[in-house]
C-alpha cells in the first residue's frame, strides 16, 4: 500500500535512482510553470525501450530516459517539476493523509494497516506521534 501511494502520488519509480540529496536541490531548474494540468505520465521523463517488448508487443518494464539525455536541461526541468509537486502534496496533506489516499475502501485499508502496525509494535506509531507533537509545541 505504501509503495502504491509512493508511486501514484510521489513518483517513486521516476525518482528511485535519482541522486538528489534534498528536494530543493533542483529548484533552480524549475521554471515555475503551472502544474495543475501538467501530464507527468506522458511528459517524456520516462520512456519505453523497444528492447523491453514481449513477442506480443507488450512492455515488460519501463526504463528511464537514456543516460545521454539524463541530466540535460529538459530532463532536469521535469525532475524539478516532480519535486515541486511532491513538496506541494506534502504541505497540503502532512496533517491529514486520508484525502490524498482517496476512495473510502483504500482509506479503510490504510486505517486497518495503521491499526495492525499499532498492535504489532505495541503502539510505537501513537507514541512517535505524541513525541513529535511535543517537540513541535516546544518550537512554536
Amino acid at each position: 500500500m505504501v509503495y502504491v501511494l509512493g508511486d501514484s502520488q510521489f513518483f517513486y519509480n521516476d525518482l528511485d535512482d535519482c541522486d538528489q540529496v534534498h528536494i530543493d536541490d533542483v529548484s533552480s531548474d524549475d521554471t515555475g510553470q503551472d502544474l495543475s494540468n501538467y501530464d507527468f505520465k506522458s511528459d517524456g521523463f520516462r520512456v519505453t525501450s523497444p528492447s523491453h517488448l514481449t513477442a506480443h508487443g507488450r512492455l515488460t518494464q519501463e526504463t528511464h530516459i537514456p543516460p545521454a539525455v539524463r541530466g540535460g536541461v529538459d530532463w532536469m526541468r521535469k525532475l524539478a517539476f516532480r519535486y515541486r509537486r511532491i513538496k506541494e502534496l506534502y504541505n497540503e496533506y502532512r496533517n491529514n493523509v486520508e484525502p490524498l489516499i482517496g476512495d473510502e475502501r483504500v482509506t479503510s485499508d490504510w486505517m486497518n494497516l495503521r491499526e495492525n502496525i499499532e498492535d504489532v509494535t505495541d503502539g510505537w506509531l501513537s507514541l512517535a506521534r505524541k513525541c513529535l507533537q511535543l517537540i513541535n509545541q516546544r518550537f512554536v
